[in-house]
């Protein structure tokens, strides 16, 4: 094991670690839209959720893509969906990826 990890770049032992994350993370937003679609269409909400979960989806086994194309929109429409208080209650689980997610980020380097 110590041989393989000296062979890795910097920051490449987090990338695979986001992935779980960000399968996760896919997830738990289409539950969300799924959910809440007439409420997140009537916001305005729904398609740019839908959009970018289609990218997220594109760049789900490129993490440092991801990260550097996706995540700032993603972090965008979780700040909307706190605002909305029949949305604010499901975002437990996707509030822990996200933290996850940012710490492997930094720990990354991105």
């Amino acid at each position: 094991m110590m041989v393989e990890e000296e062979l890795l770049k910097p920051g490449e032992n987090e990338l695979k670690e986001m992935q779980p994350y960000i399968f996760d993370l896919i997830d738990q937003l289409n539950n969300i839209l799924v959910q809440n679609e007439d409420l997140l269409t009537q916001i305005g909400l729904a398609r740019r959720i839908s959009v970018t979960l289609s990218i997220m989806t594109l760049h789900r086994y490129n993490p440092d893509i991801f990260m550097k194309e996706v995540w700032d929109d993603v972090l965008q429409i979780v700040e909307e969906l706190k605002k909305i208080p029949q949305v604010a209650t499901q975002l437990n689980d996707l509030l822990s990826d996200i933290e996850k997610l940012n710490e492997l980020k930094k720990q990354a380097g991105i």
